[in-house]
C-alpha cells in the first residue's frame, strides 16, 4: 500500500508563525564552540575583519542546533566575489548566473557566497520560465535569510560572537520540528517548484513534520515541477537517495502524483505492473539500511539502483519492451535517454553502465546471446567500479529475497584475485 504524505502535527495557525522581523531575534549559541569547524570560523573572522559582515548559514547552523554534524560549512558576507578572491590567496571563483567563491583552507573547501535577497517580479529573467525568478541580485543578511525556502534553514550564525540570528521563527520551529516556508507556501513553491521536492527531504531527512499549509501547497503546487528545469529535478531526485530514506521519500513522490514529471522512462515502467514500483521500493530499502550503516554510495551507484529492476526488465526477453539488442545496447538507450533530458555527467552514466552490465556476468540474466560465453573473472575484479557492482549485486539479492551465497562467491573470488595480484 501506496504511503500518503504525513499528517503535520504542528496546529499553529498560518499568520501567526512566520512573523518576518526587520531587525533580528539574538540567541546564544547552546552547544560548546569545539563542534564548530576552526577554519570556517577563521574565515568569517577574517571577513569581518575586513570589515565585511559574515556569517555560518543555512545547514551547518540547522545542524549543529539539531546536535548532527554538518557536512558542510557555508559562509554568506556582504563582500562582493571579488572582495573575498582578494582577501583569501587560495580562492577560486565559480558559478554563471550568481558568482561563488570556493576558499581553500588545507584540503578542505568553503563556499562563500554574497548575500543575495529575491528579486522584484520587474527583475525576473524573460528566459526562465514564469514560475522560477532569477535568484541573482545581490541583497543585505535579512534578505538572504528570508529568500530562502524554510525557517529552520533561514538561521544565520556568527560564530565570533557565539550568536544565532533569526529573522523568523527558525528556532521555534526547530524546537517543535516543523517545516514552515518563509511567507505563503504556495507562492514560495509556484516560485521554484523544486521547493517541494525540497519540503519531502527534509521530512525524511531530518524527520520534521510540514506545516498544515505546506503540505496542502505541496498537493497545489507540485503540477508546476513540469515547468522547472530538467536538470535541477533530476539532480533534486539524485539528493533523494541521500536522505537515508528514499523509500519513504519515494512514496511521498508517489503520493503527490508527480513521478511522469521526474522520471518520465521510471514512469512508462511502473505502469506496466503494480509490483514493479514494490520492486523498486524493496531496493531503495536495502540503500537506506546501508545508508544508515555507514555506507556513502557513489553517484553511479545511486544511478544503478534506481534504473537498475527497468533495466533486469527489459534484459530478460519475457518482460523487454525494446527491440532486442545485445545486453550494452539495451543499457545504453536506456540510460541515454535520461542523459539528453538532465545533461548528467558521462562518466557517471558509464560507470553506473558498467555496474548494471556485470550483473549479466555475476548473476547472469535471461539476455541475448550470453549463454555459454566465457568471460575473465579477473579482469572483471580488476575494474574500479567492481566493488560497486559487488555491492549492487548485495543489495539486490537481498531485495529479491535471496540468499547471499552468490555474493559471498564473488567476495572471496575478489579477494583471491587482489592478493594474487599482490
Amino acid at each position: 500500500m501506496i504511503a500518503a504524505l504525513p499528517i503535520p502535527q504542528t496546529k499553529r495557525p498560518y499568520p501567526a508563525r512566520v512573523k518576518n522581523t526587520k531587525e533580528p531575534r539574538h540567541f546564544k549559541v547552546p552547544f560548546s564552540r569545539r563542534r564548530l569547524d576552526r577554519r570556517a570560523t577563521e574565515i568569517v573572522r577574517r571577513l569581518q575583519e575586513a570589515g565585511f559582515e559574515a556569517f555560518l548559514v543555512g545547514g551547518c547552523v540547522r545542524d549543529l542546533l539539531l546536535g548532527r554534524r554538518p557536512k558542510d560549512f557555508d559562509i554568506a558576507t556582504s563582500a562582493k566575489p571579488n572582495a573575498v578572491r582578494r582577501l583569501f590567496r587560495r580562492s577560486r571563483m565559480i558559478g554563471r548566473r550568481f558568482k561563488l567563491v570556493h576558499v581553500y583552507v588545507g584540503r578542505e573547501i568553503y563556499e562563500v557566497s554574497t548575500f543575495r535577497r529575491a528579486p522584484q517580479k520587474s527583475e525576473k529573467s524573460k528566459s526562465d520560465t514564469k514560475i522560477l525568478a532569477d535568484d541573482n541580485a545581490y541583497g543585505n543578511a535579512r534578505e538572504d535569510a528570508l529568500r530562502r525556502d524554510f525557517t529552520v534553514n533561514a538561521l544565520f550564525m556568527d560564530p565570533v560572537k557565539n550568536e544565532i540570528l533569526d529573522w523568523s521563527t527558525g528556532m521555534e520551529d526547530l524546537k517543535e520540528k516543523v517545516l514552515h516556508s518563509l511567507g505563503d507556501p504556495k507562492i514560495r513553491f509556484r516560485e521554484d517548484p523544486v521547493r517541494v521536492l525540497r519540503l519531502i527531504k527534509f521530512m525524511r531527512r531530518l524527520e520534521f513534520s510540514p506545516g498544515e499549509q505546506e503540505i496542502e501547497a505541496a498537493r497545489t503546487e507540485c503540477t508546476h515541477l513540469s515547468e522547472a528545469p530538467p536538470p535541477r529535478l533530476v539532480e533534486e531526485v539524485f539528493r533523494l537517495l541521500q536522505t537515508g530514506d528514499s523509500e519513504g521519500v519515494f512514496q511521498d513522490i508517489q503520493a503527490l502524483g508527480v513521478w511522469k514529471t521526474l522520471l518520465p522512462e521510471l514512469t512508462r515502467w511502473m505502469s506496466r505492473d503494480e509490483k514493479n514500483f514494490e520492486r523498486l521500493l524493496a531496493r531503495l530499502h536495502v540503500l537506506d539500511q546501508w545508508v544508515e550503516e555507514g555506507g556513502e554510495p557513489c553517484y553511479s551507484l545511486r544511478l544503478a539502483i534506481l534504473y537498475g529492476p527497468y533495466v533486469e526488465d527489459e534484459l530478460n526477453p519475457e518482460t523487454r519492451t525494446l527491440p532486442m539488442r545485445e545486453p550494452p545496447q539495451i543499457v545504453s538507450e536506456i540510460l541515454r535517454q535520461l542523459q539528453q533530458r538532465a545533461r548528467l555527467p558521462r562518466y557517471a552514466l558509464t560507470r553506473a553502465s558498467r555496474i548494471l552490465l556485470a550483473q549479466t556476468r555475476m548473476d547472469p540474466l535471461p539476455s541475448p546471446k550470453k549463454r555459454g560465453r566465457r568471460f575473465n573473472a579477473a579482469r572483471l575484479v580488476e575494474n574500479d567500479w567492481f566493488d560497486d557492482a559487488l555491492e549492487y549485486l548485495r543489495g539486490r539479492l537481498i531485495a529479491d529475497g535471496r540468499e547471499l551465497a552468490l555474493y559471498d562467491e564473488w567476495h572471496e573470488r575478489a579477494l583471491s584475485i587482489r592478493e594474487g595480484d599482490r
